[in-house]
C-alpha cells in the first residue's frame, strides 16, 4: 500500500507511495510541440500509464524558464503606499482620495477578527496551539530542508529514510508547500513534464454544468471559519474562487469521475499553502497516486480500503474488533471523512498538518495507522467497550473523539511506534479487491 505498486479498481498501476523528481533534470520534449500535444499525452497518462512513470525525464536539456503565478510578497502592490501615492497624484483631491481609502482599510482591518498563524479565527474559549519546538530548532530544521530540497534526487535515490524522519519530525512551515509539491512529484509535473500545460487548458473550459452547480453549493461549506473560505473574511472571495477553479479544473481532466465532495476539504488544504496552478497540480497527484478510486462513482476504493482495516484492526485492536463485529459496525460507517479527508476535518490543524507531512512521503499506510490509534485508544479497553456498548454510543463517540488521543505529541508518537507488514497489506488488498470483482461478476 505504500512503496508498492498496486492494482487500483480502474485498471491501471498505481504508486500510492511518492515518487518526486528534482528540478534540475528536464526531459528532451519541445515546448511547442509539448503545448500542442498535451491533452492527449495526458489521457494516455491517465488511461494507459502509471502518472509516477513520468517521474523519470531525461538529463539532456537545459532547464527552461518556468512561468508560474505570482506569490504574495513576490511584487509590490498595484496599490503602491501612501507615499508612493502621493509621488503620482498631484491634485489635492487625489490626495484626500488617498487619505481616505487608506482610513477605510484601517477601519476594515479593525473590524477583521484575530486569526491565528493558521488563518482560522481565534475563538475566546478555543484552545491555544502550544509550539512544541524552539526557533532556534525550526532554524535548523528550515536549513536541513533547504539542503535537502536543493539536491532532491540524491536524498530520494539515497536517504530516502533521513526524508521519512524528517517529515514525521515534522516539516517546518515556511518550508511545507514545497515539500509538499516534491513529495507528490507536482514540482515535475507542473513545472518540467508535458503536464505543465494541462492546468491552463483546463482553466479556459467551461466545465460540465452538472459538476459546476454540484461545486458551488458546497463552497460555503469549506472550513468556514479559515479567513480564506469564511462568509466575510478579508481573503474569502478569492479563497472561494481559487477553489472553485481548483475543483471545476479536475471536473475538466476526468468529465467521467466529475466531482466527489470528499474532495473539496482536501483541496482547500493546499490552497492554504500554495497558489492555486501549484495546489492544482499536488491535487491531482494525491488523487492519481494516494487515493486512486476514493472519489470514483461507488466508491469501490474505499470500500476495499475498508475492508482492509476491519482485518489489520484483529490483529492490532483485538478488543475493539471484537467489539465493532459484535455491534456490526461496518467501517464504512466510520472511515469515509477519516479517509477520503486525509482527516482534515476531523483532527485538531496542528495534527493534521504533521498526518500530512507523513501522508504524502510515506502513503497511505499513514492513514491507516492513524485510524488504528484513533479506534484502539477511544475504544480499545474492556472498560470503554462497556460504557460504549451499543451501535449509537460507539458512533457518538467515534464522532466526538477524546482530546488527549488528538493533540500531535500523543498521535504521531503511537503512529511513528506501529509497524505494519507492507507486504501483507499488499497481499490483502489484492485479495479483497479479487472478492469485490468476483461478487460483482456473480452479481
Amino acid at each position: 500500500m505504500d512503496c508498492s505498486t498496486s492494482s487500483n479498481l480502474l485498471g491501471v498501476e498505481n504508486d500510492r507511495m511518492t515518487a518526486s523528481s528534482p528540478p534540475e533534470i528536464f526531459t528532451t520534449d519541445d515546448e511547442d510541440e509539448a503545448r500542442d500535444n498535451f491533452i492527449h499525452t495526458y489521457v494516455n497518462v491517465d488511461e494507459h500509464v502509471n502518472v509516477c512513470n513520468l517521474t523519470k525525464p531525461s538529463p539532456e536539456v537545459q532547464k527552461p524558464e518556468i512561468q508560474r503565478p505570482e506569490r504574495p510578497g513576490e511584487t509590490s502592490s498595484r496599490h503602491g503606499s501612501r507615499s508612493a501615492s502621493r509621488s503620482y497624484h498631484t491634485s489635492e483631491e487625489d490626495r484626500e482620495l488617498d487619505n481616505s481609502l487608506a482610513e477605510k482599510e484601517e477601519t476594515e482591518q479593525i473590524e477583521q477578527p484575530d486569526t491565528d498563524k493558521f488563518g482560522f479565527f481565534v475563538k475566546s474559549n478555543g484552545p491555544v496551539n502550544k509550539e512544541l519546538i524552539t526557533i532556534e530548532k525550526l532554524r535548523s530544521r528550515e536549513k536541513k530542508w533547504i539542503q535537502m530540497l536543493d539536491n532532491w534526487r540524491y536524498f530520494m535515490d539515497e536517504k530516502f529514510d533521513l526524508i521519512r524522519n524528517r517529515c514525521r519530525k515534522g516539516i517546518p512551515p515556511s518550508m511545507r508547500a514545497k515539500a509538499w509539491k516534491y513529495l507528490t512529484g507536482a514540482t515535475f509535473q507542473m513545472e518540467v513534464s508535458q503536464n505543465r500545460f494541462v492546468f491552463d487548458y483546463c482553466m479556459k473550459q467551461p466545465g460540465d454544468p452538472k459538476w459546476i452547480d454540484d461545486i458551488q453549493k458546497d463552497l460555503n461549506r469549506q472550513f468556514p471559519d479559515h479567513e480564506m473560505f469564511s462568509r466575510s473574511g478579508r481573503f474569502s472571495e478569492g479563497g472561494k474562487e481559487d477553489l472553485f477553479h481548483l475543483l471545476k479544473c479536475y471536473t475538466v481532466l476526468h468529465p467521467e469521475e466529475g466531482y466527489c465532495q470528499g474532495q473539496a476539504p482536501v483541496a482547500a488544504v493546499l490552497l492554504m499553502h500554495m497558489p492555486l496552478r501549484d495546489a492544482f497540480y499536488c491535487f491531482v497527484q494525491i488523487c492519481h497516486k494516494y487515493l486512486p478510486g476514493y472519489y470514483s462513482p461507488g466508491l469501490e476504493a474505499l470500500q476495499v480500503d475498508g475492508e482492509i482495516l476491519h482485518k489489520t484492526l484483529k490483529v492490532k485492536a483485538k478488543h475493539t474488533y471484537k467489539h465493532f463485529r459484535e455491534n456490526h459496525i461496518d467501517p464504512m460507517l466510520y472511515m469515509v471523512e477519516w479517509f477520503m479527508c486525509a482527516f482534515c476535518r476531523t483532527l485538531p490543524w496542528p495534527t493534521v498538518l504533521r498526518v500530512w507531512d507523513m501522508f504524502l512521503c510515506e502513503g497511505v499506510k499513514i492513514i491507516f495507522k492513524v485510524a488504528i490509534v484513533l479506534l484502539k485508544y477511544s475504544l480499545g479497553t474492556p472498560a470503554q467497550c462497556k460504557r460504549y456498548p451499543d451501535m449509537h454510543s460507539i458512533m457518538t463517540r467515534l464522532r466526538n473523539l477524546p482530546p488527549q488521543i488528538t493533540t500531535e505529541e500523543f498521535l504521531i508518537e503511537k503512529v511513528c511506534e506501529m509497524s505494519f507488514n507492507d507486504a501483507e497489506m499488499e497481499r490483502m488488498h489484492f485479495a479483497a479487491t479479487k472478492l469485490r470483482q468476483i461478487h460483482f461478476q456473480n452479481t
